[in-house]
């Protein structure tokens, strides 16, 4: 399930601006100047029936010393809860559904912006 999440996020999240993480990323210098889009699964509801509802947790993150990249950011985060509005959602998944706003901005120790969004996925 993870990495048909990952293929829906990938459809509005540009992988040509940011890198994909599962999970937290490996900062450093090499990297200081790339976004990330982590990806992180969360702890759901229990499986209902045949019903599965995993919960998942997108973290976008804007270059080291980027606070101007916030707005950007942000853009990309509310694009992704309009596609969660939309109909198309991961192979074998009913629905995408967005768990309340994007929640940002947000500055690591490094001084990069962020935002996350949480959604479901009913398989």
């Amino acid at each position: 399930m993870f990495e048909q999440f990952k293929q829906w996020v990938a459809l509005t999240v540009p992988a040509s601006t940011y890198a994909f993480s599962r999970g937290m990323w490996q900062d450093g210098p090499d990297v200081a100047q790339q976004w990330f889009c982590a990806l992180l699964q969360m702890a759901g509801p229990a499986p209902d029936v045949d019903d599965r509802r995993p919960r998942y947790r997108v973290l976008l993150l804007g270059p080291r010393n980027g606070r101007e990249h916030a707005g950007a950011i942000q853009t990309t985060a509310e694009a992704l809860v309009q596609a969660a509005l939309g109909d198309i959602a991961p192979c074998g998944a009913a629905s995408v559904r967005a768990i309340g706003e994007p929640v940002g901005p947000g500055y690591t120790a490094e001084n990069r912006p962020w935002y996350s969004v949480d959604f479901q996925v009913l398989f």
